[in-house]
């Protein structure tokens, strides 16, 4: 068993929740006390949806599975739950005004991907999962045209990236997402079966805390100079995250790979579950109903004590939910 991608599979899960619920925070008046920890935690969260991504190209590149075996077993256990969990949260968004509801609205914001937030990464898994042939194909490569590869992917990306958020541009096309998303997944399978030295690791280590850093104060400065948040270092194709999602898995691939305890094999278990289910409750834990209950929110609650207390809780709703719903039959392919 690799027990390093269990741990980060667990703490990916963790990350993702941790961004989520630390958005609001960062769209508060930039600068104060309150917005300065919620891009420390933001800043410190974002390599976690990468990490999914290399895991996913980790444990699928290296299998002898013939493509149509791709598409019966890995496709379909994505299809079906994407399918579902995107006309679930599209009846959640008209929970109070039920008769705006219409099949052609659905098919609207489905296309364009603008349902819930979270699902974007639905569309992307599929994708690469689809153009598998290629990337399988790639890792049969000599590692100096893998490395060019996911290196010339990653610049290009980058770069696309930074110029569309600093100038307030859309890139035509979107083909620097598939370079960019399809490099993690290269990644992780390169990072899992190569042997790094310590020289190498030394070198990722310091890039990756170097880059977080980054993150946090080029956060800030570019936000500061436009007064509102500026989301170009928190992008998962920006010019640090890279850095930091390959520390990370190194790290826990060196350091990490030893037995998992209960609560940690749990939430990796059950990570797909939390991920496609976490939003509701967060709705539910931020709506004005439960506010007014409990006095709890991100703008009277002391903000270490607000985070921790979200996290708790939609940690804790998202897994006992999921694990319900993994106890009946027909459900459980949903989650």
């Amino acid at each position: 068993m690799i027990f390093y991608a269990t741990k980060l599979r667990a703490i990916a899960i963790i990350g993702v929740l941790l961004i989520h619920i630390s958005a609001r925070l960062v769209t508060q008046d930039v600068g104060t006390y309150n917005w300065w920890i919620g891009n420390i935690f933001n800043s410190s969260s974002r390599w976690s949806v990468p990490i999914f991504i290399m895991l996913s190209g980790m444990l699928l590149l290296g299998r002898k599975e013939s493509q149509s075996l791709v598409i019966k077993k890995r496709v379909t256990k994505i299809a079906w739950p994407f399918l579902f969990w995107s006309f679930i949260y599209f009846v959640w968004m008209f929970r109070y005004d039920i008769d705006a509801f219409s099949t052609k609205e659905f098919l609207i914001r489905f296309f364009e991907g603008s349902i819930k937030y979270h699902l974007w990464y639905l569309y992307t898994i599929l994708g690469l999962y689809l153009a598998m042939p290629l990337f399988k194909a790639l890792v049969h490569s000599k590692k100096t045209d893998i490395r060019y590869i996911i290196a010339i992917s990653f610049l290009i990306s980058v770069i696309f990236t930074t110029i569309a958020f600093l100038f307030n541009l859309k890139p035509a096309g979107g083909f620097e997402l598939f370079l960019g998303y399809g490099s993690y997944f290269l990644l992780g399978y390169y990072a899992a079966n190569t042997a790094i030295s310590k020289k190498i690791s030394l070198f990722i280590y310091s890039a990756g805390i170097i880059s977080l850093l980054a993150t946090i104060l080029g956060t800030w400065l570019v936000s500061s100079r436009q007064d509102s948040l500026n989301q170009v270092f928190y992008e998962y194709l920006s010019i640090t995250t890279p850095f930091v999602a390959i520390a990370i898995f190194l790290f826990l691939k060196q350091f990490g790979n030893k037995t998992c305890g209960t609560i940690t094999s749990l939430t990796a278990k059950y990570s797909f579950g939390i991920y496609l289910v976490h939003p509701i409750f967060l709705d539910i834990y931020r709506s004005k109903e439960f506010i007014a209950m409990t006095g709890i929110s991100h703008n009277s609650t002391p903000v270490l004590f607000y985070l921790a207390f979200m996290l708790l809780a939609v940690y804790a709703s998202s897994l006992l939910a999921t694990m319900l719903m993994h106890k009946i039959p027909f459900i459980r392919r949903i989650a």
